[in-house]
């Protein structure tokens, strides 16, 4: 709290009066301008001290020197019953436990001295380092990414350098997904195909959930086409291509293909099986701009979401920046509107989907 800690911009007796008239001055210079950055009136100055320039209550406190000088009324007992608490950062998991399960399971098959009963459990995120230089040339990073960043793995719990993560794990957006698996005749040559397909749009990090979704899906399927062809003698098992790729669509975005494209070696792969189809939004690699919800809503001329949504009874899963996600629901809206006869008809068909667990939304800032 600015305007609390403005309480302590002046100095005990003794230091103050040892101070000239000018030196006194600055010390209430800056207890007005702190309290003045506490005051709804003045927001804009409070945007361009505190959230352009990034800075932090390190950089205020150097900022106000009769904060720190010698004689200052802020001691540290103050100073740490001002200071919020750090707050917990979310991330959202971009693995998938049952492909997981599937690999470790795999390769105990192709590998004798593992033992059958070995296990293993793995959390993967995808974690942008925030860091960046300020319009008046300060240098800023994030406080959880930066420390991420520097965490390495542990060979051992003797390693004296090693870091202890407090980690708590929660039910995420998309706790709803459809995993329902057409069996029917299916066979070696005849694989299963899903139930609903899906559409996950996710922008830069808002990848991660994606993955997750995807790569639950694929394990899916994998281990139902195992055990059609029975592969109980250990053999190599040769997976057939996924017969309906339009099953599992991935809308991508980033800025630069060569910079931000994560897991690109990982979507070319499933690709190449049929797993997934691939639509890609980098949005400076040409000069006018380009956004997932643009690719969306011009995929296949234009009719990729009505009929996803309208004849396929299909699920849409949006992951990324809140603008982002705002504008590829309008587009949403929009198709269905036209073909449903109005906003009010698609706004109400969303709301059904959103029920059923089929139209979820994970956007943060």
């Amino acid at each position: 709290d600015l305007r609390a800690l403005a309480e302590y911009c002046s100095l005990s007796s003794s230091s103050s009066s040892s101070l000239h008239d000018d030196e006194l001055g600055a010390v209430q210079q800056q207890r007005d301008k702190l309290r003045s950055l506490s005051e709804p009136s003045e927001a804009a100055l409070y945007a361009d001290y505190i959230l352009r320039e990034k800075r932090s209550w390190a950089d205020v406190l150097y900022d106000f020197e009769s904060l720190r000088c010698h004689g200052s009324r802020l001691t540290l007992e103050a100073l740490l019953m001002l200071l919020p608490p750090m707050r917990p950062r979310e991330f959202s998991i971009a693995s998938s436990p049952s492909m997981d399960q599937l690999v470790s399971s795999n390769n105990t098959k192709q590998n004798t001295t593992i033992s059958s009963s070995s296990s293993s459990f793995s959390i993967e995120l995808c974690v942008a380092i925030v860091q960046g230089t300020t319009r008046l040339g300060r240098h800023y990073h994030g406080l959880c990414s930066e420390f991420l960043s520097r965490c390495m793995l542990s060979q051992d719990d003797t390693d004296d350098d090693q870091y202890n993560l407090n980690i708590w794990i929660r039910p995420g957006t998309f706790g709803k997904l459809p995993l329902g698996l057409n069996i029917g005749n299916t066979n070696e040559t005849t694989p299963p195909n899903f139930e609903i397909p899906i559409i996950c749009v996710g922008a830069g990090t808002g990848i991660a959930p994606m993955r997750s979704l995807l790569l639950e899906r694929n394990a899916v399927w994998s281990k139902a086409v195992q055990t059609i062809i029975k592969n109980d003698d250990q053999e190599q098992l040769t997976m057939p291509k996924y017969p309906y790729p339009n099953d599992n669509i991935l809308v991508f975005g980033c800025r630069k293909q060569t910079a931000d494209y994560y897991y690109e070696d990982e979507w070319e792969s499933l690709i190449q099986e049929n797993r997934i189809r691939l639509l890609n939004a980098f949005s400076r690699d040409q000069v006018q701009r380009v956004y997932v919800q643009k690719v969306l809503r011009e995929a296949d001329d234009g009719n990729l979401i009505a009929t996803h949504i309208l004849e396929r009874g299909g699920a849409v899963y949006i992951a990324g920046g809140p603008k982002m996600a705002r504008g590829v629901k309008e587009e949403i809206v929009e198709v269905l509107a036209e073909k449903l006869g109005g906003e009010k008809q698609a706004a109400r068909l969303l709301n059904q989907l959103q029920r059923a667990g089929r139209f979820s939304v994970e956007a943060w800032s």
